[in-house]
């Protein structure tokens, strides 16, 4: 105990301290030991002060001039040697076994239609040990899989890096046998109409009603989780939606949906590919994310 009665502060211990000591008992050099681990010579002398403060006792003294090892010292140096060769072992066997677990790349079904089908991309996959899931559903990025996730409207989170890879913009679309007959500034109309709404599209729907001075509340919603469902919902007349270009396009073309309106909405929302900091930090997180970067510019 301190003379003020409160417990003197334990400094820890950590891998870093026993690194420095385990280079610099082996080669009895603190500048050597700093070219080994390719740090300064002034932050080894500070790791191994650390870890004698932690200990309480000295782990090397200067003889003639030279470093040499304390009876202490080599002591430790005896009992950490084994153990310290296991969590280095234990380090690479657990990097390589990241550089080759499979990485779950889930995709929307109409993002994968646009994008991700094409043999180049999906052989890259294979190279690559990633496995595309093409689904609307969301899965756990902080389960036992490696999970990368191409979203729409994705939010911020401490743990997750967003990377943007796509802007897109809502038009009103529905049916060309529900457009026929539409009357888009008439309240009453909205009001026997059923808006097909993504979850993402919610909050868009507030600004498309307001800029045709309609109030949001007349019509009814009904919501889906899948984008791809609602389309078809749309394609079949049982509603108006929010469609995503260019996800749309070719409905377009094929005359299966109609734009309402020419109202435009451009929000922020976009897709984004989605994992955690740590799968983000790796090469493989990296390369994934420059290659549906480029995959989504090749296809535009």
């Amino acid at each position: 105990m301190e003379a003020n009665g409160t417990q003197a502060r334990d400094p820890g211990l950590s891998w870093s301290q026993l690194r420095a000591f385990e280079a610099s008992a082996s080669v009895l050099s603190f500048s050597a030991a700093a070219l080994r681990l390719s740090i300064t010579a002034s932050a080894v002398r500070y790791q191994i002060a650390l870890l004698e403060s932690r200990l309480g006792t000295r782990l090397f003294e200067r003889r003639g001039g030279r470093l040499a090892l304390t009876p202490v010292g080599a002591s430790f140096q005896r009992r950490i040697e084994r153990p310290m060769r296991e969590l280095l072992r234990a380090c690479e066997d657990t990097t390589q076994s990241a550089k080759t677990a499979v990485i779950v790349l889930t995709a929307p079904p109409m993002f994968a239609r646009e994008f991700l089908f094409q043999d180049r991309f999906l052989k890259w996959c294979d190279s690559n040990v990633i496995r595309l899931d093409v689904t609307d559903a969301k899965r756990d990025f902080f389960g036992p899989d490696q999970i990368a996730a191409i979203r729409l409207g994705a939010e911020a989170h401490a743990n997750l890096t967003l990377t943007p890879i796509l802007k897109t913009k809502l038009v009103l679309a529905a049916a060309p046998s529900v457009v026929a007959g539409a009357d888009p500034l008439n309240a009453s109309w909205w009001s026997r109409q059923n808006l097909l709404s993504p979850t993402v599209s919610q909050l868009a729907w507030e600004h498309v009603l307001r800029a045709l001075d309609i109030d949001p509340k007349v019509a009814k919603r009904r919501g889906f989780s899948s984008y791809a469902v609602a389309l078809e919902a749309a394609c079949a007349g049982h509603g108006i939606l929010l469609a995503a270009l260019p996800f749309v396009q070719r409905d377009f073309d094929a005359k299966r949906l109609a734009r309402l309106t020419q109202i435009t909405l451009s929000p922020s929302i976009g897709y984004s590919i989605v994992m955690t900091n740590e799968l983000a930090a790796t090469g493989r997180g990296r390369s994934l994310r420059q290659a549906l970067l480029k995959q989504v510019r090749a296809g535009r």
